[in-house]
Parts: C-alpha cells; structure tokens; sequence
C-alpha cells in the first residue's frame, strides 16, 4: 500500500509528562498484567516491499498485514451472523478513529471483499448527536446522527459514528473459534477523498492503535480486554507473500529483552498539549556513527504556537520522514559518503525519491542513528534499511517534510518496539523479527 503522509496535526497534540525519568542504557519493559498476540499477515506484491503478516492468536486478536510499500493492515470482522465480513484495515498510530467503508460510498473504492452494509447487520446502531461521545471533533447531523471528518495519512474520510459487533479470528490455541466484541465505536464512511491512493484494491479502511479514547487500543483497554502496553517487529519482505506471518503482541505475550533501551513518550508538557500520536525526542542524527554537527536539536522541537515539528513514530507512515532542515543537511552528507566511493548521483528525483544513484559500484551503504533525549539512547538504523533499488537506480528511502519528522515502517525492520503507555515509555532493541515468525497454515 504506498501510502502518503500528511494532516497528522490535526489531531490534537501531545506533552512531555514531567513525571517520566529517563531511561538510558539497558533496561527491560515494566512486567505486563495479561497478554495475549495478534496475527499480522503478508500481502505486499513485490519482493522490494515489506511483507505482510499474519500471527498467532491465544485469545482475541484481529489479523494485522503490512500493505504495500510498506504499511500495514488488520484483518477484522465486522458485524453480525451472515452479514458480519472480515475487512483489512491500515494500521494507524495517528488516527483517532477507526473507520471503514460503508454502503452507499463515494467514490466507492475497491477493497478485498464486499462493502460493508450497516442496514443488514443486525447489531449495528447509529450514535445519537446526544450521546456524550458525539464531541468536537465529532459534530450532530441533521439525520439524528453523529458525524465524523477524519484526515490521516493524506486521506479524507466523512461519514457517521455507530457501534457494531467486531470479530477476530481464532488459533487453535483458542479451539479455532471466533472471539467476539460487541458494541465497538466505528466510523461508517460513506465519502473519502485519497483512499484510492491508500487502498491499493485491498483495504477497507484504518484501524487506529493511538492513545485516543475512541481508538480501537482504548476501547479494548477501558473493557479490561487488553493490557495497555503492545509490541511488534517488523521482519523484511517475502519473495512469496503470506507465506510467513509475525505478530503483534500484548502484555505478558511480549518477548523479554535484557539489553533494551528506552525512550519517553512525551505527553503532557509545553508544546503538545494532549495528542492521540507517539512523540519521542530526537536531538540529533549520526551517520557512520560520526554525529552530524549541521542536525541541531532545535530542527525537531515542536512550536507551540504554529503546532508543527517533533517526532513521532508510525508503522503507519511507510518512509522516514525527516522535517526539512535536518533531511537537507543528512541527505548532503548521505551524498557525499556515496560520492567519496565513486557512486553517481542521479540528476533528477527517481518515483518520488529525492537522493538516487545510477551507478553505486561496490560503495558501501552508511548507517544512520536517531540520538535520543535520554543519555546514550540511540535508535540505530543499519545501512540496508536506508536504500530501495527503484527501477535501474538506488535510492535514499528517507524523504523531507514540512512540518514535522515521523519514523516510518521501512526503517522498524528487525527493531523490536514495545509501547508502554502507563510508563509513557518507547522500549526498543535490534532483533532478528522473522525468528519471531511461523509457517503460514
């Protein structure tokens, strides 16, 4: 699914919370209460592209697949009896609320599966404007409804809020049974804008994982269904797609590591004000482990007033973006590196990718770090994560942006991240994600 990015800012915007220590070094997460995993399943259609994937599921758990380019999506059902259809939905760290297609939909667009159709699903009931939920930035519709306009990943959204039975499909570990949730809170889109560019004929919608109340992670988290704390690792692409799958995993599901480092969340403090996204704090760029003394830490701050910079981190973003200024001083010295080994620089951007090469020799690929508020918390990216071959080029997979800096799926390869959202923590460590994969059945 090549996905673009842009619009994150409109959700409301997060703080440091003062509360939280820094971490440095090794540490290992705060033990979970109750765990369980979710499958993750492959569906990318080339072999440059990140894989799907599909995991083991030991109690609910919906299906989560990285499409495209490289984003991922969950696989959920969605209703009740012979209505109820299992949808693939972009998984999104941003967005407030999930939401899928629903009947009638303009422009409808072409998804994996019917489109779902909240008349004939028995359990399915529409939000009333008086309901306490129905807040800014949810709005009452003339049509005793409760309307939504979501804006996320370049993709415009506007339908009605409603609640609806969802369903995720079980392992045998579970007795091979579909585990049921009712009355989630869903928006039933019947206007997009961009989802074309987002679905790539596969996806029905977005499922949000962001701290909002009304994310899917909230919901399941207030009912006691989960704990608040998940993790995923991303493993590389397949040559055959769906023939392995990962998982995404939730509390005491989620694999120890005696030598992760950590970062904070941030989440309340001045310049955030209280936000759905991951912001962490980067306050500067290495490259061959030398730092890059052009990338100040004043590139990433977010302004209070114009509500743009930080960082936040997003599976959901498919290519590192890197706000204008540190991108323009990394890509030069990228340049450079590449240059001193005899690379030629293509004159022109190459798909969209701004730094590409049309020859390379045998230059070796740099190796860039993110350095991280707390003390010798570095996130490091190793060199086969920062170039793609696009056609007969080779290209730098991070791209600038305007507004802020986002962490992206293609460089989370073979990096475990655990969310500790009671901690307000980020942990992390390299690790070799397809060891933590199984034969798809």
């Amino acid at each position: 699914m090549s996905v673009l990015y842009a619009c994150k800012l409109c959700f409301l915007l997060v703080m440091l919370n003062s509360a939280s220590h820094a971490v440095a070094g090794n540490v290992a997460p705060p033990t979970p209460i109750a765990g369980f995993s979710l499958p993750i399943v492959s569906n990318h259609d080339t072999p440059g592209r990140l894989g799907q994937f599909d995991a083991n599921l030991t109690s609910i758990g919906p299906h989560i697949a990285p499409v495209g380019w490289p984003l991922y999506g969950v696989l959920v059902g969605v209703g009740s009896g012979q209505t109820r259809h299992f949808y693939k939905l972009g998984l999104d760290l941003v967005g407030n609320l999930t939401w899928i297609q629903c009947q009638p939909c303009v422009p409808e667009v072409r998804q994996e599966g019917t489109v779902f159709d909240s008349a004939k699903s028995p359990r399915y009931k529409h939000m009333k404007p008086t309901d306490p939920k129905c807040t800014p930035p949810y709005t009452p519709s003339g049509r005793n409804r409760c309307s939504f306009y979501s804006t996320s990943w370049n993709v415009a959204a506007h339908g009605y809020l409603g609640s609806d039975t969802f369903a995720f499909a079980g392992s045998p570990g579970a007795g091979g049974h579909n585990r049921d949730v009712d009355s989630l809170i869903l928006g039933c889109t019947h206007t997009t804008d961009g989802f074309e560019r987002l679905s790539h004929n596969i996806l029905a919608g977005v499922l949000s994982l962001s701290r909002h109340p009304m994310s899917f992670m909230s919901q399941l988290t207030a009912r006691g269904l989960i704990d608040s704390r998940f993790s995923y690792c991303l493993f590389p692409g397949q040559s055959h797609p769906n023939a392995r799958h990962g998982f995404l995993r939730f509390g005491r599901d989620i694999p120890r590591h005696e030598h992760m480092q950590s970062t904070s969340l941030l989440f309340t403090g001045p310049g955030y004000g209280q936000s759905s996204m991951y912001y962490i704090r980067i306050i500067g760029i290495s490259l061959n482990r030398k730092k890059l003394n052009g990338v100040k830490m004043a590139m990433f701050r977010r302004d209070l007033q114009t509500r743009r910079g930080g960082s936040v981190i997003d599976p959901g973003t498919p290519l590192t973006r890197l706000v204008r200024a540190a991108y323009d001083v990394v890509e030069a010295e990228v340049a450079a590196d590449m240059h001193k080994q005899g690379a030629r620089r293509s004159p022109v951007p190459v798909q969209g990718y701004h730094l590409c090469f049309g020859s390379w020799g045998h230059a070796h690929f740099p190796s860039l770090t993110f350095n991280l508020y707390e003390e010798a918390t570095r996130l490091f990216i190793k060199p086969e994560l920062l170039f793609v071959r696009v056609n007969q080029h080779l290209c730098f997979t991070f791209v600038p942006d305007e507004e802020m800096t986002v962490l992206g799926a293609a460089q989370q390869v073979d990096t475990r991240f655990t969310f500790d959202l009671p901690g307000n923590r980020l942990y992390f460590a390299q690790e070799h994600c397809s060891a933590d994969t199984r034969a798809t059945v």
